[in-house]
């Protein structure tokens, strides 16, 4: 008998390291600063460009400041492939952030989706969680998004977590239009005098307050794009 029980607590015990080491290697492959040495500067691109090189679906990178928000993002042919892709290609829990099968790259839509997970150590889109705080926000409002063209800047207009909600891309009218922007700011957990004027870019991670809950964040260019 204590030899069984000698065996069966090995395993416990085994089976505690494993488990500790695959969580340490699913956190480790989130990290932003797995993809520092690739992000674009402002006189020099070729390490973003090597990071192109490498898996051609990389078309931008994005950074939220005041958060660990500073990854490179993707996009496919369908919203699947990245959920559980890194942005080298490789298998990944944590996935990578990637923009809407159906937006066009160089972000022309009125709505421009981009989606993440939210990981429990605060890494990938865990983050934006903060951007419903209006004492955070009031001091971090500026999201950047480097393109291979431009750099576009952005404020955060509106906040707020909900259920699993189908967003749209564009419109059928005008009025289906002014109607879906009154209801994001009218949902908002953050006070915002900017009007929603010109493209909208739609931030998206799991919330974890409910069941199938999501946080959505949206912002809208800073006259100061380039």
């Amino acid at each position: 008998v204590n030899f069984v029980v000698l065996i069966f607590t090995m395993l416990l015990i085994l089976y505690g390291v494993y488990a500790f080491w695959d969580t340490r290697q699913v956190y480790g492959a989130a990290s932003a600063q797995k993809y520092e040495t690739y992000k674009p500067k402002k006189d020099d691109s070729v390490s973003f460009e090597q990071l192109q090189a490498q898996n051609p679906e990389v078309i931008g990178w994005l950074h939220v400041y005041g958060t660990k928000i500073d990854y490179p993002f993707t996009q496919a042919e369908d919203n699947s492939k990245y959920v559980n892709t890194d942005v080298m290609g490789e298998y990944a829990l944590s996935g990578s952030l990637f923009l809407d099968c159906m937006n066009a790259p160089d972000f022309s839509n009125f709505n421009n989706i981009i989606y993440g997970h939210h990981m429990r150590n605060g890494t990938m889109f865990a983050d934006l969680v903060k951007l419903r705080d209006q004492r955070f926000v009031k001091k971090h409002d500026l999201i950047r998004l480097y393109l291979p063209e431009k750099t576009i800047d952005l404020t955060i207009v509106s906040a707020y977590a909900g259920k699993v909600q189908r967003i749209p891309i564009t419109f059928k009218s005008k009025e289906a239009k002014e109607k879906w922007e009154d209801e994001i700011k009218n949902r908002s957990e953050i006070i915002s005098r900017k009007k929603l004027e010109g493209r909208i870019y739609t931030f998206v991670t799991c919330s974890y307050e409910r069941e199938n809950n999501r946080t959505y964040v949206y912002a809208i260019e800073r006259k100061n794009t380039k």
